[in-house]
């Protein structure tokens, strides 16, 4: 009976800590707030996400999982994002002023994306949701946006 008790329990813990490190609706763009960091993500029905974490005192950072693996900052390996066909290199890697325009053009083309693949540094691609990227994603110069970069 306390292998039962204790099996359930470690099942429920599981399901609630994958279901906090997610959040929005599958398909479409989301935002939330949370220890000074404004966050950003799309996610597909397999799990596969891009995460993007902004604020006012850190340089952007971003994330792509795809089958459970991680790209991009905080990652040895990383992504390329294509949007609307035209591929923007390291969209996270903003040390350099290149950089740094890199991600201020991929966020603005986020913003209008009708198509979004991510292709990983081991050649990978993944197809993306675009759904709600200019709702969820402010305009840069508003007051809403806190994306810094380094460069």
């Amino acid at each position: 009976m306390k292998r039962i008790i204790l099996s359930c329990t470690l099942s429920t813990l599981s399901t609630l800590s994958c279901l906090a490190m997610a959040f929005g609706e599958i398909g479409q763009w989301s935002s939330g707030w949370g220890q000074g960091v404004s966050e950003y993500n799309v996610s597909d029905a397999q799990g596969n996400s891009l995460y993007i974490a902004c604020s006012e005192d850190r340089p952007v950072s971003m994330i792509l999982t795809l089958n459970g693996q991680e790209y991009g900052s905080y990652s040895e390996q990383g992504f390329d994002l294509l949007i609307d066909g035209q591929e923007i290199q390291t969209p996270y890697d903003t040390a350099s002023r290149v950089g740094a325009n890199n991600f201020l053009f991929a966020w603005e083309a986020l913003r209008k994306a009708r198509t979004l693949q991510a292709k990983t540094s081991d050649g990978q691609f993944i197809d993306l949701p675009t759904q709600g990227s200019v709702k969820t994603l402010p305009a840069q110069g508003s007051a809403e946006y806190v994306c810094q970069t380094e460069g």
